[in-house]
């Protein structure tokens, strides 16, 4: 989808929902805000619906949906595995890795009092992976976040590169962070939608995500 097409798709009062399977950066350039707050409806996706699901959020406080399928009534609630134990507070905010990398600069909101939630899809290899939250926290963009949520990263499973797999390059870094971090958890491409900017909370201590 390009952005006259989603555009077309925002001011459309039949429309009732948005369902994104592709798209980048470049869905934000000439994104027609005030259709939005106008007639507010649900953005759903995965991948490059992360770009607009942030920028929506930070613009017009619209809450979007990361995942594929039917929207599930709130409050959710999914368990994970516990990677650096604790409790935490705070609005769920991210999506694609590769999308947050790419908005350095150029968008991402800021993170700060956020639960931060990471999915991606394998384009190359786990150098991506290291590179991409290398970035991310180098820049600052990490600072202030609350907690982590680690969904499903699609195309890794399996994969080692000198002894490594993706596990090990997300502990390495998330571990360093001193915040809460609950992963495994059944979020991203193939996975029942999950609302971006609303209230949520990590508790490690159930091994829980509760959101909405």
């Amino acid at each position: 989808m390009n952005t006259t097409l989603l555009n077309q798709a925002l001011r459309d009062p039949a429309v009732r929902a948005v369902v994104l399977d592709d798209g980048d950066h470049r869905l934000l350039d000439g994104l027609d805000l005030d259709a939005v707050r106008a007639d507010p409806k649900p953005i759903i996706g995965t991948g490059g619906a992360t770009f607009v699901h942030l920028e929506l959020w930070r613009e017009c406080g619209l809450v979007g949906y990361h995942g594929d399928g039917e929207v599930q009534p709130s409050p959710l609630r999914l368990t994970g595995e516990c990677w650096v134990p604790g409790r935490a507070r705070g609005v769920l905010l991210g999506g694609s890795l590769g999308a947050l990398r790419a908005m350095l600069g150029a968008g991402l909101p800021r993170l700060d009092g956020a639960i931060l939630l990471l999915t991606g899809e394998r384009t190359q290899g786990l150098g991506q992976v290291d590179r991409q939250l290398t970035h991310l926290i180098r820049a600052g963009a990490l600072q202030g976040i609350r907690g982590i949520a680690v969904g499903h990263f699609t195309g890794f499973d399996g994969l080692v590169d000198r002894d490594w797999n993706l596990d090990d390059v997300l502990t390495d870094h998330l571990h360093a962070l001193g915040v809460p971090v609950l992963a495994d958890l059944l979020i991203g491409p193939g996975r029942p939608p999950v609302p971006i900017g609303v209230p949520a909370v990590i508790d490690t201590t159930e091994a829980l995500l509760t959101i909405g």
